[in-house]
């Protein structure tokens, strides 16, 4: 079965005797007015993502045929079941039809009709209003709250640039130093000074050395300096 295939339908037409609500409101005016009976339909499908069945009510109120003449209203809603969509349908079309005929319907003993949707529509109005102005505040709320993290977000990002900046002077004058300190040291005269290094030509000869100040230098045997042991008898 297709997705946007009915799964059922229904029908329902006033004036057969049935008690629903606002119901036999709508039927007398109806009369009253010279038109049919109004219709309902009720389409059920299966079109939703999620897979949920809805019904799609079809509200037919026919115009008067005979002079004079009155336009058809007809509308279209969906709703979650077919008793639902059809007494919300049924309000519906009693609330269209008074705004359409309001005139006539003052001046009849239907005044009552006009003056409960007129209530109606005054409370629906007020709550929509008080909707509204609710959704308002909230966004304005929600807008002020923006502009902060906005500002705040700025803040940071002016101060993490300052930082970075401050970072990268101090690396490059960091950097300037060890060139400046590389640059020292290629040149620098590592004996000068008051260096101790030495080398061979301070174990020169002169006019002072005697052959027995080299004798340390001489190794014996072995390259071991022997140690004369005395006899323990000796001593006695």
């Amino acid at each position: 079965m297709e997705p946007n295939e009915p799964l059922n339908t229904k029908f329902y037409q006033l004036g057969n005797g049935g008690d629903l609500i606002f119901e036999h409101d709508l039927n007398a005016l109806s009369d009253f007015l010279g038109r049919p009976h109004p219709e309902f339909h009720g389409i059920e499908v299966n079109d939703q993502v999620g897979g949920e069945l809805q019904w799609i009510i079809t509200a037919d109120l026919r115009g008067k045929l005979e002079p004079p003449t009155s336009e058809r209203i007809l509308f279209s809603f969906r709703e979650s079941n077919w008793l639902d969509g059809l007494a919300r349908g049924l309000q519906e079309a009693l609330a269209r039809l008074c705004g359409q005929n309001v005139v006539r319907i003052l001046a009849s003993r239907y005044a009552h009709l006009e003056l409960d949707n007129s209530r109606a529509y005054a409370n629906q109005t007020h709550l929509a209003l008080i909707t509204h102005g609710d959704a308002i505040k909230q966004l304005s709320r929600d807008r002020n709250k923006l502009r902060l993290k906005c500002a705040k977000k700025d803040v940071t990002i002016t101060r993490l640039r300052a930082q970075i900046a401050s970072l990268e002077a101090t690396v490059k004058a960091q950097e300037e130093q060890l060139m400046e300190i590389e640059e020292d040291e290629a040149g620098a005269d590592l004996r000068g000074g008051d260096a101790f290094l030495s080398d061979d030509d301070d174990y020169e000869e002169d006019g002072f050395t005697e052959e027995e100040d080299y004798a340390f230098l001489e190794p014996g045997p072995d390259d071991v300096v022997p140690i004369d042991i005395e006899d323990e008898g000796s001593h006695t």
